[in-house]
């Protein structure tokens, strides 16, 4: 479930960070049952390619049991993948597991990690997987998870998922196509169906009140006017590019 998106912008390099709020999707794993697929979350769904550079960048905040699935199929729908579970028996392991071809015989990997996630803050973290079939798990304190595949499995889409009694609070990194809208140039913004507009004092609060709104998908929100847009849900995720000429 998605409850929050917004574009910011670091200095040099255009960043956009989409907000994504994943549920307890219960005792469940993609390699314990193939078909729980369906219960990730695929980042492509919101204009999120990670597959273009062969990692994901993002900050979490959840209690334990976050999970990233690798697939080899656009829609997460193949037999053919890797389920990293971060914050794993406890928030004390990572657990990296390869399905291949739907085999019931699944590769099994642990690295110690104890209290990589938090309830209270968000982690940062990268996933990053080669084409020499290397996969790694960086954290704020260095890299946790350091495995190669003989056999490398292609990498074609990236989900996300929380379960066994935690939620997540995302937040992913991509590169942005555009210079900033919000920032008085060309850039790009979600042109949706909006539920409404409010005056807010940062991107943190309109991103927080949009959270607590079960119709909320996300928002856009202008730097210089404080003005917070809210997306309404049930709906695409459709960035566009607009013009906005400041003030003088």
């Amino acid at each position: 479930m998605v409850v929050a998106i917004l574009t910011t912008f670091g200095l040099g390099n255009l960043l956009d960070e989409v907000w994504i709020k994943t549920k307890n999707s219960g005792r469940i794993s993609a390699a314990k049952t193939p078909s729980n697929v369906d219960k990730y979350t695929s980042l492509s769904t919101y204009q999120i390619f990670p597959v273009d550079n062969r990692f994901i960048k993002f900050h979490i905040k959840a209690c334990a049991n976050a999970f990233i699935l690798l697939s080899a199929d656009n829609n997460l729908l193949s037999p053919d993948f890797y389920e990293i579970c971060i914050g794993g028996h406890f928030n004390t392991k990572v657990y990296l597991r390869v399905r291949r071809n739907g085999s019931i015989d699944l590769e099994r990997h642990q690295f110690d990690a104890p209290g990589l996630l938090s309830c209270w803050e968000h982690k940062t973290l990268i996933v990053k997987w080669e084409e020499s079939g290397r996969i790694t798990l960086t954290a704020e304190t260095g890299v946790v998870m350091d495995w190669t595949d003989t056999s490398p499995i292609y990498i074609q889409a990236v989900g996300i998922m929380t379960g066994w009694g935690s939620e997540g609070m995302w937040i992913v990194e991509h590169s942005s196509l555009f210079t900033g809208y919000y920032y008085g140039v060309t850039g790009s913004y979600a042109n949706m169906t909006l539920l409404f507009t409010r005056i807010k004092s940062s991107v943190i609060e309109c991103a927080v009140e949009c959270a607590l709104s079960e119709a909320c998908l996300g928002i856009n929100f202008h730097q210089n006017t404080k003005e917070c847009q809210f997306v309404a849900g049930g709906q695409l995720v459709v960035k566009s590019v607009a013009h906005f000429i400041q003030d003088a």
